[in-house]
């Protein structure tokens, strides 16, 4: 098949014919329960709403060692390597609360900011995404966790982050997708 033999969706083609709220925590998430037609057939789509996204920062030291948090993710039952992230207040600016987050996690603000890109993880089931960023020129602050954040500041290098990522120890996609585009982008090097 030929990408002119493709047939084009456009979001005209579907009509939301009912929406229901199945459930709500305020500023946190809704699951939606939507009824929709698409060429004179009609059917159930549920999924998930998030507010406001989240973001995420590859970011480096002087020693070009990637900075990297370890802590317990209980949907998954497992203690995992991320990048410093988190949820975006309702209205914030992602680059403002990439910067937040980094800052409260690591204790290092972060002075040179770049945007690597967007992503939509599960683009099937929710409808939240997150910003990714590199950072470089890292000042020592205060680390200011949230109330029951447990989290290790963990530092390693490229080389090491990437074959931990080829060889599945590193499953968090966030970090995958960010390490990625900032090797790609030319912010990082392998030492």
């Amino acid at each position: 098949m030929t990408v002119e033999q493709l047939r084009v969706f456009t979001m005209d083609d579907y009509k939301i014919i009912a929406s229901k709220i199945i459930f709500e925590i305020p500023s946190r998430l809704r699951i939606i329960h939507d009824t929709l037609e698409h060429n004179g057939r009609k059917f159930p789509y549920v999924y998930i709403e998030g507010p406001a996204g989240g973001a995420a920062t590859v970011a480096v030291d002087d020693q070009n060692q990637l900075i990297l948090t370890r802590q317990y993710r209980h949907a998954i039952r497992r203690v995992i390597y991320d990048l410093p992230a988190g949820r975006l207040n309702s209205g914030e600016d992602p680059l403002q609360g990439a910067r937040r987050e980094f800052e409260e996690e690591t204790g290092l603000y972060p002075n040179t900011f770049t945007h690597l890109g967007y992503f939509s993880q599960f683009p099937s089931t929710i409808n939240v995404g997150t910003n990714l960023y590199f950072a470089r020129d890292l000042t020592p602050t205060k680390q200011n966790l949230d109330e029951g954040e447990e989290l290790d500041v963990v530092r390693l290098p490229l080389a090491d982050v990437l074959q931990m990522i080829t060889c599945d120890e590193l499953i968090d996609g966030s970090l995958q997708l960010g390490v990625l585009l900032a090797l790609q982008k030319g912010f990082l090097r392998i030492s």
